[in-house]
């Protein structure tokens, strides 16, 4: 398949320096690209795998991870043919293997299911990975350049994922007139003619590999100046930046920049340029999807601005906290009933849901030794029956609290805490998570704990305050339950008074439209949802129950 050549990108400057700085010094450590739907990302993720090939005179590995890559097919496993064929023991090569040297590219990495993001994460930190499957040892190497690309849109990056990518490079359409008309000039030359697209744009991508390779060589050789190094440790304590990460990362990334342009000192724009790329997915999880933050001036703390980590300041809101009564578990009987009761199950029309089955569970890796042994007596219609370790979940509790003011000084958010604290210890068998919106901020303040954790942490919660970013919220929600697997025994709770803070330009009597839309997201991933919301505001019940009308939703009075 011909690819679109790296050469004729139009714009993105800071995602293609990204890109050629880690053709000349892959051990930077990885570059996130954030942005919208339709930016181009993997078309120039794939594009650089055109160019390190073009600066190489050996074979360079690119392998793309889908989302639906399972761990076996990751790390490796065990041959299936030969296993059942020939009763031997072989492995299999996993796509961490095949990466090496090359490129690990991961799509839409903020939906990766975690177990296989941790091991991501093992191999590429430490350069090694030990296979330890089924009978097989294995010392794997695994150095490669890991690209990840995301939409911001549709959900936060683990932190752990996060801090592993040296550069985060945000993406805008921010093209002028002249360089859309540009972008679409050349998408549509090259749909039209590959072959003759690729060949006029051939010498400059030539010129690209050249340059890359001279910088290969230059460097290592590239000075660094004391000053330098304690202006970038300093910077760095400024900016409570955790670990060194950034700082190795700003070091290597500077050098390259010097050794681009030819040259054996690095000066100031080499640091400016390289502490904007790695800071642009640090302390900012919080914060909606924006232009990439310029380094603060020195003796600057790097926290932006409260409007910029949520939504743009609100109006109608005051900032003083409210005080909640002390934490007492009390039973309400509704809810309880709503915990306890079996949930039904659907057949599922999604391909993310589970079957309607009752003996439908999902399952885990292959179970390599049952294979074998229930594949051998059909071995003359070369038959291989696969047995599979099971997986049962446990089911998970989803919780989330909108401790803004207004559901404070309602009475809404003591209530519903009281009563799950309650709900709490008599229904022990989920995991609990706690997604908790307070001061203004969006936190998951839980994920897969005990019934006496959530307790725990919901006693200590004796304060309301800020503003209520309902929206965001929901999309939080939304986006994490989606990312670790719906089952049809989860439970949503929602703990709000249903008012929502309007972003600017945004018109109040869209918000029960808006409303309706995130709830219906939800529902869709076939899970039991209720609302908890307070009983004294007769008309905002009477609101909250047109905007559930129609919709699977358990609506439950405090």
């Amino acid at each position: 398949m011909k690819q679109f050549p790296f050469s004729a990108v139009v714009g993105m400057e800071d995602a293609k320096r990204s890109l050629i700085y880690h053709a000349i010094d892959p051990r930077i450590g990885g570059s996130l690209l954030l942005g919208h739907r339709g930016c181009a990302k993997s078309t120039l993720v794939r594009a650089f795998a055109e160019l390190l090939q073009a600066a190489s005179s050996e074979p360079i590995p690119f392998v793309e991870l889908p989302l639906g890559a399972t761990e076996d097919r990751l790390l490796g496993s065990i041959n299936a043919e030969a296993l059942v064929e020939q009763t031997k023991w072989e492995p299999r090569t996993g796509l961490i293997e095949e990466a090496n040297g090359g490129v690990l590219y991961v799509d839409e990495i903020n939906l990766l299911p975690d177990n296989l993001a941790d091991q991501i994460l093992d191999s590429a930190a430490s350069g090694k990975h030990h296979l330890e499957r089924d009978g097989i040892t294995r010392r794997i190497e695994s150095r490669y350049i890991l690209i990840g690309t995301m939409n911001p849109e549709e959900g936060d990056l683990r932190p752990q994922l996060s801090d592993r990518f040296a550069h985060g490079i945000l993406i805008q359409d921010d093209f002028t007139p002249e360089q859309r008309v540009e972008v679409v000039r050349r998408r549509i030359q090259f749909d039209d003619d590959p072959e003759l697209f690729i060949r006029t744009h051939a010498a400059s991508l030539k010129d690209l590999a050249e340059r890359v390779t001279k910088a290969r060589t230059l460097v290592k050789s590239v000075t660094i100046s004391e000053e330098q190094r304690l202006e970038i440790a300093n910077r760095a304590r400024e900016l409570q930046v955790e670990g060194l990460r950034a700082e190795l990362a700003v070091l290597r990334t500077a050098r390259c920049a010097a050794a681009w342009e030819n040259r054996s000192i690095i000066e100031p724009r080499d640091l400016d340029g390289a502490w904007r790329m790695c800071l642009g997915h640090r302390h900012l999880e919080n914060r909606p999807f924006t232009r990439a933050p310029s380094p603060p001036p020195p003796g600057q703390r790097f926290n932006p601005p409260l409007a910029q980590r949520t939504s743009h300041a609100p109006t109608n809101s005051l900032p003083d906290p409210k005080r909640l009564p002390e934490a007492t578990p009390s039973q309400h009987q509704r809810l309880r009933d709503w915990a306890m009761d079996p949930i039904p199950r659907v057949k599922s029309r999604g391909a993310r849901l589970l079957s309607g089955r009752p003996d439908a569970v999902p399952h885990g890796a292959i179970n390599w030794m049952a294979t074998l042994l229930n594949s051998i007596p059909f071995r003359k219609t070369s038959s291989i029956n696969l047995r599979y370790y099971s997986l049962r979940r446990r089911p998970r509790m989803w919780c989330f609290l909108a401790a803004s003011r207004s559901t404070g000084m309602s009475r809404c958010l003591s209530a519903a805490r009281n009563s799950l604290i309650d709900l709490a210890t008599h229904c022990r068998s989920p995991r609990w998570n706690l997604l908790l919106l307070r001061d203004s901020q969006i936190k998951w303040v839980l994920k897969h704990s005990s019934f006496r954790s959530f307790g725990s942490v919901l006693g200590q919660l004796d304060t309301a305050g800020g503003k209520s970013y309902l929206f965001q919220s929901l999309h939080s929600l939304h986006r994490a339950i989606l990312k670790h697997g719906p089952a049809s025994q989860d439970r949503v709770v929602i703990v709000s008074d249903g008012l929502a803070t309007l972003e600017a330009g945004q018109d109040y009597r869209d918000t029960p439209s808006r409303l309706r839309h995130f709830l219906r997201r939800l529902t869709q991933l076939n899970v039991s949802m209720a609302w908890l919301y307070p009983s004294t505001e007769r008309a905002l019940a009477r609101w909250l129950q047109k905007v559930f009308r129609g919709l699977p939703v358990t609506s439950i009075k405090l």
